[in-house]
């Protein structure tokens, strides 16, 4: 049972020396971590993005206001307001759905708590194409926004922001500037993802939001949704024809609008994150090679500490293979355990970042697995120089070496 009984003086060599064993694997314990810790925080990053783009909907592009520009200078800077969202609903060309977006922040009030939190005025049409679903009472409408009327929407964790609950909250006032609101809703819980947290945000009717708080028609964006039969191409083309008219943007001029589609956005940041993905790997790989030279110096020199006993061995019996076996074992297993080390420190590192972040846990199991086996490779590939030195001993001389 040569296996076995290398095996279990590998562990005994191991036990017998623990601190130098630790030591030992220190660079691998540390490559491994980052491999598992950075795979899985990016997944889990990237998981949150994808939620947070596929919230904004798979066919959905939002407009954003520019500098205009005359030769290579930027000229006044040209916002968008709530005309251009009504001329984009007035053109019938494509059924889409259009939700202005006009948002700040502001001082909140209910009860003695205060907190500065975000306001966002939008049409009842927002909650749809951003994928918002109501968890308690019910969402404003248009006749809402066009009467002024001063009710809200509350993201899922403004209540604990006011040391409230949201029962508490629902069908009484909150004080928007020194303004009382209403409270008509409460959101479900979103989770944060890409950009401002919707569960930390305030939901008013858009014309309420444009005479009571902000005093003004200039609005941050718009939210465009279409139908899945159109292609993004020719609504971008669309909403650009329709604001170079509103706008008396001329034949040559550059436009004073940006129009992002996010499913490229989203193609962008994956070649993004593949990238980092490649250099965090590559860069635990050279952790994990520096790792596998240290391994490989401890077993040249627990090989000339054990030379007595490699020949006493041999001269009971033992062959080249069962004592190359054994010292080839013996470094494999020393790389796993700094593996399995660098699993669980890495696991650890992730999920307290993960559940800082409030991403979506994500468990990497290829990582892990990818990590450990090559934890194993770097054990067999510089375990096999001293597990060959020890083989070629020679038993007489190994039995009269000090």
């Amino acid at each position: 049972m040569p296996i076995q009984e290398s095996i279990s003086s590998a562990l005994d060599s191991i036990r017998a020396n623990k601190l130098r064993s630790i030591l030992t694997t220190l660079a691998i314990i540390i490559g491994t971590a980052a491999v598992i810790a950075m795979v899985a925080m990016g997944s889990s990053a990237q998981k949150a993005l994808d939620e947070s783009i596929s919230d904004l909907g798979a066919r959905t592009i939002n407009v954003y206001p520019t500098s205009s520009r005359q030769g290579a200078t930027n000229t006044s800077n040209i916002p968008l307001d709530i005309k251009d969202a009504l001329a984009l609903l007035k053109d019938k060309e494509i059924p889409w759905q259009i939700a202005p977006e006009i948002r700040g922040s502001r001082q909140i009030k209910f009860g003695s708590e205060n907190s500065n939190l975000q306001i966002v005025g939008s049409n009842p049409e927002f909650f749809s194409i951003r994928g918002y679903e109501i968890d308690q009472g019910i969402l404003f409408n248009e006749k809402d926004s066009l009467s002024r009327k001063r009710v809200a929407v509350l993201g899922s964790k403004v209540a604990n922001e006011l040391k409230t609950s949201s029962k508490a909250l629902l069908n009484n006032d909150v004080f928007i500037s020194n303004v009382a609101f209403k409270v008509i809703g409460i959101i479900k819980e979103e989770g944060s993802g890409w950009g401002p947290n919707p569960d930390e945000q305030i939901y008013v009717p858009l014309y309420t939001a444009s005479d009571r708080i902000f005093g003004t028609e200039t609005i941050g964006s718009i939210n465009v949704n279409f139908p899945v039969e159109y292609r993004t191409e020719e609504v971008m083309i669309a909403i650009e024809r329709v604001l170079r008219r509103e706008h008396d943007i001329g034949p040559g001029e550059e436009n004073n609008f940006r129009i992002n589609d996010w499913g490229q956005a989203l193609d962008l940041q994956k070649q993004a994150t593949s990238i980092f993905f490649a250099l965090i790997i590559g860069i635990a790989s050279i952790s994990l090679m520096v790792g596998g030279i240290g391994v490989m110096n401890i077993m040249l020199v627990s090989v000339t500490e054990r030379t007595r006993e490699i020949g006493l061995r041999k001269a009971l019996g033992a062959t080249k293979n069962i004592i190359l076996l054994q010292f080839i074992i013996e470094a494999i297993i020393l790389c796993l355990i700094g593996g399995f080390i660098g699993v669980i420190l890495g696991s650890i590192i992730y999920f307290l970042v993960a559940l800082w972040q409030d991403w979506p846990m994500v468990f990497p199991l290829v990582a892990i697995i990818g990590s450990v086996s090559f934890s194993a490779l770097v054990g067999l590939f510089f375990g096999i120089w001293p597990a060959r030195r020890a083989a070629s001993l020679e038993p007489a001389v190994a039995l009269r070496y000090e």
